[in-house]
Parts: structure tokens; sequence; C-alpha cells
């Protein structure tokens, strides 16, 4: 029943353009990937336009836990959601208790008036909502990205002035936070300075001041104040090691393609979570990461004396690399075909040149002053997209597009080989 009252509820609030597209956490076309991808296209473009960026990283404490349910039921309302759905959701966050268990011992039970029931289909909707409005209190010049409950406000520092519009931002955002019950973890705010002629403003959250951070862990991927993504590379390569050689350890088979199943499980995910926010273009990066796969296709029975490229033909495999190629130009097509839901406009432009050669739906390369835009998302992948003929850009679904895009030959666009 709740995957009904969701998948009715959600229909309402999309086909009346009620939620806001800056929430990118728990609806269809949206993803963390999404979320960074349009941060790093923003911050990526003011430093190309030399100007720096300010960003502020809100964090509440036990959000989802927080939601007070009358609260949350006027939001409903506001929203037009009434009758028996309505009175659905009612009686779903209505008369809900909870114990404690400690041991074999059993506190008595307590009503829940507030939070959001987690594990639940409902949850993560009803959270959403309780939050959406949050975008309408700032001001103009500011943007804000969420993902659940994760907040990140910035704004691009072309001035002194620009820099007090941010703290008005968070002033109103404590405002709204005191009005509807959520309280910050201010500990876990801080703030982040983008670019190398940063004035490090100050700024604070209830009269205190929020830390400068040199680098961050947004949604799970790491950089710094520059947008190098090296600890990120250190990070996800030192993680797949361990894994790989757990892989090697606890399974009793030696059979290569077995292990090799276990490796695209369990290892593969993690060198490729969000791969087009960050994947590299030197070849130092790229062979560090390319090492993993590399390392563990050469411990395999019968391929320790054999090439790499002879092993990845043996398995039927891919190298890293070419798999991050594909995971990129899968993603320009899925925003240009509207399967992500941000903005095309935003990142690419198209080209009205008509040539014989690659494909009509041929992007423009934008100009760039600094490498940092030229190897962003928005900018890397041009080139490889204009080459691809017509069947695969106008493929008629994803699938259809990776099926002809794995069969065709981009060996001039990667450079380990």
């Amino acid at each position: 029943m709740e995957s009904i009252i969701k998948y009715h509820v959600i229909s309402f609030l999309l086909q009346h353009k009620l939620i806001t597209k800056q929430q990118h956490g728990f609806l269809s076309k949206h993803s963390t990937c999404s979320n960074l991808l349009e941060c790093i296209n923003d911050w990526t473009l003011a430093l190309d336009a030399r100007n720096s960026t300010d960003v502020a990283y809100i964090d509440f404490s036990k959000a989802f836990d927080s939601v007070v349910h009358t609260k949350l039921l006027l939001k409903l309302k506001s929203y037009g959601i009434s009758g028996r759905i309505f009175d659905w959701i009612a009686d779903f966050l209505h008369d809900r208790y909870q114990r404690v268990k400690v041991g074999r011992s059993f506190s008595s039970y307590n009503n829940v008036i507030s939070g959001v029931p987690q594990g639940s289909v409902l949850g993560p909707l009803l959270f959403i909502l309780y939050i959406n409005d949050i975008v309408d209190v700032f001001g103009s010049g500011l943007k804000v990205k969420l993902y659940a409950d994760d907040v990140k406000i910035y704004i691009h520092i072309s001035d002194v002035t620009t820099a007090a519009c941010l703290q008005a931002g968070l002033d109103k955002l404590c405002e709204w936070a005191d009005v509807w019950q959520l309280n910050l973890s201010i500990n876990k705010c801080s703030v982040f300075h983008i670019g190398s002629y940063n004035v490090c403003s100050t700024y604070t959250v209830n009269n205190i001041v929020l830390p400068d951070v040199d680098h961050v862990t947004d949604l799970g991927i790491i950089f710094d104040s520059r947008l190098r993504f090296n600890n990120q590379y250190s990070n996800i390569v030192a993680k797949a090691h361990r894994r790989a050689a757990l892989i090697l350890r606890c399974f009793k088979s030696r059979d290569p393609f077995l292990l090799f199943k276990a490796f695209k499980t369990y290892v593969i995910p993690i060198l490729e979570y969000c791969s087009p926010v960050w994947s590299p273009v030197y070849l130092t990066d790229i062979r560090t990461i390319e090492s993993v796969q590399r390392r563990f296709t050469k411990k395999l029975s019968g391929l320790r004396d054999i090439s790499y490229n002879q092993r990845l033909s043996y398995l039927n495999a891919e190298s890293l690399e070419r798999r991050r190629l594909n995971q990129d130009l899968a993603t320009i097509y899925k925003i240009i075909y509207g399967l992500i839901d941000i903005p095309v406009d935003d990142f690419f432009e198209y080209s009205s040149e008509q040539r014989t050669r690659g494909n009509s739906r041929k992007l423009i390369k934008p100009l760039c002053k600094l490498n940092i835009r030229k190897h962003s998302f928005a900018c890397r992948n041009i080139t490889s997209w204009n080459n691809l003929p017509d069947y695969i850009v106008c493929a008629s679904n994803l699938s259809v597009f990776k099926k002809y895009l794995s069969a065709f030959n981009m060996t001039k666009f990667l450079t380990c080989l």
C-alpha cells in the first residue's frame, strides 16, 4: 500500500512541479552524481571566469528523526495533498510507539510524535517534502543543492559584498530551522573556499564561526579547494586493493572467471562510483587506478605469463579507463535525452556544423582558460562524443547505446594501453 501511495503522491507533485529541482535525493532521474556534476560544473565555470566560490556545508542533527508530524501534515496540505491519501498518511504517522531493549530488558513504550519511519517506502519522500521549501528562504545570487538532508549553499565571489549575501543566507537558514524544529549540527558544518585567490571570508551560524576546510568529502567524493581529486584516487585505490586481496584470500575456487566476477561485483563499484565527476586525465592517475585490475588479473590462475591486454581479452573484459570513458559518454547521452533531470544548456551547446564525419548531434567544444575547466566533465569528452557515428548517438534507448558503444573502437581516445 505504501508503494501505491508514494506513486500517486510523486505523480501529483511532479505534474504540478512542486518538488524543487535542487533536490537530488530519492527521486528518479536524480542521484549523487547529478548533484555533484551540477556543482562541479558551476564551480569550474566560475574558476575559468577568474571568480572564487564559497560553499557552506550544512548538517542537520538527526534530521529524519526530528520531523514533527503535525508540521509535516501542514506542509502536505500546503502542497495540495488532501482527501483519502492525506488521511492515510496521517494514520500512517499516528499512534506509533517505540521501546528500548538492553540485553533482555525492555523499557516501557513511548509515543513517537516526530520522525519519519526509517526503512519505510514513504519515509524518504515525506522527509524531502518537509525540507522542500528550504530553497525559498535564500535570496538571489545564492545557489543551493540538496541530497536528502545534505545541504550545501554557495555563492560565486566577485567582490567583497557577495560574501555578505552568503552570511545573510545562513542567517535565514537558522530562522527556517528554528521554525521547523530541525537542529543544526554546527560541529559538522563547515565552509569550503574554492579558488587560489579566494579571500576566505568568515561565516557564522547562530553566532558560532564555521571552520574552514581545505578539502571535503562531498557525497563520498573527496576533492580540495582547487577541485583536484588526488585524495579521491588514493582513497579508492587503497580500498580497492584491500577488497581485491580479500577476494583472493577468501575464495577457495581458483577459477579465473569466478574470481573476476567477484572482482567486478565487489571492487569495480569502488573504482567507478560517480566517475564522471572525477575521471582522471593525467597518465599517472590513470595508471594508478588501472593498477588495481592489472594486478588482480595477473594473480589469476593461468594468466600470470601473458600481457594485460591478453588477460582482458581472455576474460572478455575492458580496461578501467575504457569503462570510465563509456560511463562518461553514457552520462552525456542521458543528459541530452532527458534521462538525467539536469539542464542540457548548462553543460552543452549543439554545433550547427554539418560534416559527413561524426554524427548529427555534435557538441561545441568550449574554449577554456584553465585546465581545471578543460578537464571537467562538460568539456573533456566533447571530442569523443563528436566522433561517435550517428547510429550510436541516436540509439533508441540507453541499453542500445551502451551495446553499440562497447562494440565501437575507442582506442585513439585511450592513453593507458
